[in-house]
């Protein structure tokens, strides 16, 4: 092999066999928010489990609702926010949960830390907002 080609190969080479190597051993897991349907049993497990809880009453028709979804999708995967639990309240279909949590509209967003609520918001889209909503969630 031509020695200038073999120098430069031989750098690449190593980082080359430890890639190979992890992806042998699989990747960690990636730390993310979790985003899944309320149900009560979800909710009383992660106030139980002081686990914080964002929950995000939603209805399919509204587009401020699918403006936070968007937001919410792009921050699930900011390892700040690895432990948090987005519940998804359906406006229409789940009327005596979003009374139970006493909201009026849909696009409320509620943020529980150490299983009492630390924020709520209504009508919210900008990133630094939600941003702020999920920090009090975390950080109470």
């Amino acid at each position: 092999m031509n020695r200038r080609i073999r120098n430069l190969i031989s750098p690449l080479a190593l980082p080359g066999i430890v890639l190979s190597g992890l992806l042998l051993m699989g990747a960690p897991e990636a730390m993310a928010a979790t985003t899944t349907p309320y149900t009560q049993a979800a909710f009383a497990t992660a106030i139980a489990n002081h686990t914080p809880v964002v929950i995000h009453i939603e209805a399919s028709w509204c587009p401020t609702c699918a403006r936070q979804k968007l937001v919410l999708k792009g921050l699930e995967n900011d390892p700040h926010y690895a432990a948090l639990d987005i519940l998804d309240v359906d406006f229409d279909s789940q009327r005596l949960v979003v009374q139970q949590f006493g909201a009026t509209m849909q696009s409320t967003l509620i943020a529980f830390h150490d299983g009492k609520e630390a924020l709520r918001a209504a009508g919210i889209t900008s990133k630094s907002e939600i941003e702020t909503l999920l920090n009090a969630a975390v950080q109470g």
